[in-house]
C-alpha cells in the first residue's frame, strides 16, 4: 500500500531550518575611519517558535542543496527514489506533491516573517539544504551573513525579497521540475500559489494586529499585481491566474483550483482535495 506522503502525514514533520541570526545594531568601520550603523536580523524565541510551526527551524544539515536540485537529473533521481520506496505511484505524482511542500516551506515562513515582523529572510537556492528520508522531507535554510542597512525603504526590501524568493528560487525550481517530470507548469505554480493565498487571506488576518493586517494587504497586492516573474513557465505574474473568486459552500467559501494536484492518486479511496476542480 502506498505510504501517504502528504501535508497531513509524513510531510507534517517536514522542516525548513535556518541558522540563527538576530536583529541587532552593528558598528562597521569603513574607509576613512568613519563607522556606520547597519541592522542584522534577529528572531525572538516566540518568533522562532512560530516559524517552527510553519516548518522553519534553526540549524541543521541537509542532504542536498536546492541549487543541486536545479539539475533536472538530480531532481529526477530524488523523485525516483521516493517512488521506489513506495511513497508515490509515479514520478509525476511525486513531483506534484514535492512541489506543494517546497512551495509551502519557502513561501509561508518567509513571507510571514517579512509581513508580520518586517524581517526579510533573503536566501537563494545555494543557501537551502534539503534532506529526504522515508519519514519526512527536511529543508534547511541559512541566512546570508551580509548585513542589511536599516535605511533601506520597505518597498525596496519587498521587491528584493520577492525577486530572491520567486525569480531566483521558485521559478528555476518549477522550470527544473517541468523538465524532470513533464508536469504542467500550471499545476506546479498553483501548488505554490495556494499557500501564498493562505498566508495573506487566512493566517495573517487571524493572527496580526491592525498594522500587520494593513501591511498584509499591501504585500499581497504587490505579489499579485505588481511583481513580475522572469520565468518562461508563467506569465508576468505566476500567482494571479489562480486567484479566482471563492464559491460559497455549506462549510464556508472556498476557491476551487484550476488544476488538479494529483492528490487523489495517493489518498485513501482516491478522494480529491475539497478545492479540486474535479470536486465542483
Amino acid at each position: 500500500m502506498l505510504i501517504l506522503w502528504n501535508m497531513y502525514l509524513a510531510f507534517n514533520v517536514t522542516l525548513l531550518k535556518i541558522h540563527y541570526l538576530g536583529r541587532r545594531f552593528v558598528c562597521h568601520m569603513v574607509k576613512g575611519g568613519r563607522s556606520i550603523v547597519q541592522e542584522q536580523l534577529v528572531f525572538s524565541r516566540e518568533e522562532k517558535e512560530k516559524l517552527e510551526q510553519l516548518r522553519l527551524t534553526f540549524g541543521g544539515k541537509g542532504e542536498h542543496t536546492a541549487q543541486q536540485l536545479l539539475d533536472s537529473e538530480q531532481l529526477k533521481a530524488l523523485l525516483e527514489r521516493l517512488v521506489s520506496e513506495g511513497h508515490f505511484p509515479s514520478v509525476i505524482v511525486a513531483g506534484s506533491q514535492f512541489m506543494k511542500r517546497y512551495g509551502f516551506m519557502t513561501l509561508a515562513p518567509i513571507l510571514y516573517a517579512f509581513t508580520m515582523w518586517d524581517k526579510p529572510i533573503l536566501a537563494g537556492p545555494d543557501e537551502l539544504e534539503i534532506a529526504m528520508n522515508t519519514q519526512a522531507a527536511v529543508m534547511q535554510v541559512t541566512i546570508p551573513n551580509s548585513l542589511k542597512s536599516s535605511e533601506k525603504e520597505r518597498a525596496d526590501i519587498r521587491a528584493e525579497l520577492a525577486n530572491k524568493l520567486i525569480n531566483e528560487n521558485l521559478a528555476p525550481f518549477v522550470e527544473t521540475m517541468v523538465k524532470a517530470t513533464k508536469l504542467s507548469a500550471a499545476i506546479l505554480w498553483e501548488n505554490a500559489a495556494i499557500y501564498l493565498f493562505w498566508v495573506y487571506e487566512t493566517l495573517i488576518p487571524s493572527e496580526g494586529n491592525a498594522e500587520q493586517v494593513s501591511r498584509a494587504k499591501e504585500d499581497f497586492h504587490y505579489l499579485l499585481k505588481e511583481f513580475n516573474c522572469t520565468s518562461f513557465t508563467c506569465g508576468a505574474n505566476p500567482f494571479m491566474p489562480y486567484y479566482s473568486e471563492k464559491v460559497e459552500r455549506d462549510d464556508g467559501p472556498i476557491r476551487f483550483r484550476r488544476t488538479c494536484c494529483l492528490y487523489d492518486q495517493i489518498s485513501e479511496g482516491g478522494a480529491c482535495c475539497k478545492t479540486c476542480p474535479k470536486a465542483r
